[in-house]
């Protein structure tokens, strides 16, 4: 793999609802192993906790770690704050790569959703001044202290501190949360659909929603970008494509809910009637995710790098000009395939090397 890009890894958990946090740790030396530079777990309130399954990699395998992402609503700051810096103690001074956003179109069916963009910048610069050993008083923060109940003039400090760099990254994609992301954190996670973004020709002017806002905000560090690649690959390419089917119907409708028009659409090979079908389908059952049926091969190749691994190395090649174009640093590969380990090898062995 050229040198340009760093490797990364998503570790979904829904996805791998059956791996047990041993097969992770035996996931993250296999990464490790493979030349992957840094692993990620997501935020889902019924999969395993993501900070523990972080604390068990952490004392396993010498990467660099991340959060992609931590839900700015499932944790107050103070609680994400000690977690994290309680994890790099066993990292020997290795990065954590801390993403916040709200989470996925499912988060508003187990919490409440409010004033998103104040709470993702509100969460993003608690957590950034508690890490950094100062005291803070939830006064300032009045949506996270609503929020979470804390009282607002406690002084709330952190009686040790982070024993490795600790980066925020935005994980929120539309333009007012890049504009936090921007204004006051590391780099920007752009999630699972970049492949649409870009194609669809947003990720420019996304992308300099953050940019200006960090210009307003007087800063001038260069934002970290890391790029989403959801990958499904195996040696039967047809059960890489069609493992691809549950994620792929609320991704491919979430960007109408996100402002995706029918031409959007149509850049992207997909028939707007399609996903006028899907969205008809949901209304009916209640869950997007449980009618394969309607996902086409256009939507799957909308959101995932699927199939065996000569298709797969072949679409890479378009992906990597992409993630080039728009100046990203590191592509992070996510949920890999109907088998996570032989998804693994595959990556590494087969695909990035030929690229």
């Amino acid at each position: 793999m050229s040198p340009e890009f760093e490797i990364g890894i998503q570790l979904h958990l829904p996805t791998f609802r059956h791996a047990t946090l041993p097969d992770f740790v035996d996931f993250g030396r296999m990464a490790c192993a493979g030349g992957v530079s840094q692993l990620w777990v997501t935020d889902n309130l019924r999969s395993r906790s993501q900070f523990v399954v972080l604390t068990a990699l952490a004392g396993s395998a010498p990467l660099k770690l991340g959060t992609a992402v931590t839900v700015q609503y499932f944790r107050n700051p103070v609680d994400v704050a000690d977690s994290v810096a309680a994890i790099t103690e066993l990292m020997d001074g290795r990065e954590f790569g801390l993403g916040l956003a709200r989470g996925n179109r499912n988060t508003p069916s187990y919490v409440r959703v409010v004033k998103p963009i104040s709470m993702l910048r509100e969460t993003a610069i608690s957590v950034r001044r508690l890490l950094a050993g100062e005291a803070v008083k939830f006064a300032d923060y009045p949506t996270v202290a609503s929020y979470f109940n804390l009282l607002p003039d406690a002084s709330f400090k952190l009686n040790f501190l982070p024993k490795s760099p600790v980066l925020l990254y935005c994980g929120g994609n539309g333009p007012k949360a890049l504009a936090v992301g921007g204004a006051c954190m590391d780099g920007i996670l752009f999630g699972g659909t970049f492949q649409s973004e870009v194609r669809a020709g947003h990720m420019a002017e996304l992308l300099q929603a953050a940019e200006q806002a960090a210009v307003a905000a007087g800063r001038r560090v260069a934002l970290r970008k890391v790029a989403e690649i959801k990958l499904s690959v195996a040696r039967d390419g047809r059960a890489a494509r069609e493992f691809t089917k549950h994620s792929v119907a609320g991704r491919i409708v979430s960007l109408r809910e996100r402002g995706f028009n029918d031409d959007d659409y149509r850049r992207l090979r997909i028939a707007p009637a399609d996903i006028d079908r899907l969205q008809q389908a949901e209304k009916s059952s209640g869950d997007v995710s449980a009618h394969p049926e309607l996902v086409t091969d256009a939507m799957i190749d909308a959101i995932f790098v699927a199939g065996d691994t000569a298709h797969c190395r072949e679409k890479m090649v378009e992906v990597c000009a992409m993630a080039r174009a728009h100046g990203y640093q590191q592509l992070m590969f996510s949920e890999l395939g109907p088998d996570l380990k032989q998804g693994l090898r595959l990556l590494c062995d087969e695909i990035l090397p030929s690229l």
